[in-house]
């Protein structure tokens, strides 16, 4: 990470970090047209929206400092997600909802697409709404 110029960085840090930023404001804006200005326009209203973050990265000889770089964004992206539902929930009293989904696995096996696309299919179907739950991590499995 600190061989990275800063040109590097910040273009990195536009990709993984401020793109999905903005996506979520438009995506609120589209929501809530003038909710940004009006925060009590948020009360009540239903939505739902997803961010995929980076993929761990895949193979079998991934390096630790590869996959710590995609972890570095995957987890500004926890709080990020965490914070605005929170908002959106507790201060707002909105059902919108923001979800993440964080493909890949540790053991460096691809992502599932269709575990990716279950996930997204589950909250569209709008059961998640009531969910705490706001990240996925689909290719992990549970013991």
């Amino acid at each position: 990470m600190t061989a990275l110029s800063r040109s590097e960085w910040d273009a990195l840090v536009d990709k993984f970090i401020n793109a999905p930023a903005i996506v979520e404001q438009e995506s609120l804006n589209i929501f809530v047209p003038g909710g940004s200005k009006n925060p009590p326009l948020f009360k009540g209203k239903l939505g739902t929206i997803v961010i995929i973050g980076p993929d761990l990265p895949s193979g079998s000889k991934v390096s630790g400092s590869d996959r710590t770089r995609v972890e570095v964004f995957r987890g500004a992206l926890r709080p990020f997600v965490t914070t605005v539902n929170q908002e959106l929930s507790d201060v707002l009293k909105s059902n919108l909802r923001t979800f993440l989904i964080l493909p890949g696995s540790i053991d460096g096996t691809e992502p599932n697409n269709e575990r990716i696309f279950n996930a997204i299919k589950y909250f569209a179907s709008g059961n998640a709404i009531s969910s705490s739950e706001v990240i996925y991590c689909p290719d992990e499995i549970r013991s």
